[in-house]
């Protein structure tokens, strides 16, 4: 996975929310969650007047990209963007253990 580059995607969410839309909702959590599985997806993180998502990919080229974004059910009805990225860095909290 040497070659492996980072992309952070935006998506503009259509307002109003269609209702072709929500419908697509329980597919896009699968697929959302499979390509967690796969290590395609870092992050991903809707707004909170949901009108964007963010998402950070991994990809070996733009075209895996768009092959990957294709993926998500929603991606059909919504304008997105991408940058290839340097780094990107998170921090995951780890609930402490009480010694009681």
């Amino acid at each position: 996975m040497q070659n492996v580059k980072k992309y952070m995607v935006e998506f503009q969410i259509p307002y109003p929310f269609p209702m072709e839309l929500e419908e697509l909702i329980p597919e896009q959590r699968v697929a959302v969650h499979d390509l967690f599985l796969e290590e395609k997806l870092l992050s991903y993180t809707l707004a909170f007047d949901r009108s964007k998502l963010w998402a950070i990919f991994l990809a070996e080229e733009e075209s895996e990209l768009i092959t990957l974004i294709d993926k998500l059910p929603m991606s059909a009805y919504l304008h997105y963007d991408y940058s290839e990225i340097m780094f990107h860095e998170t921090i995951q909290y780890i609930p402490s253990m009480s010694q009681n």
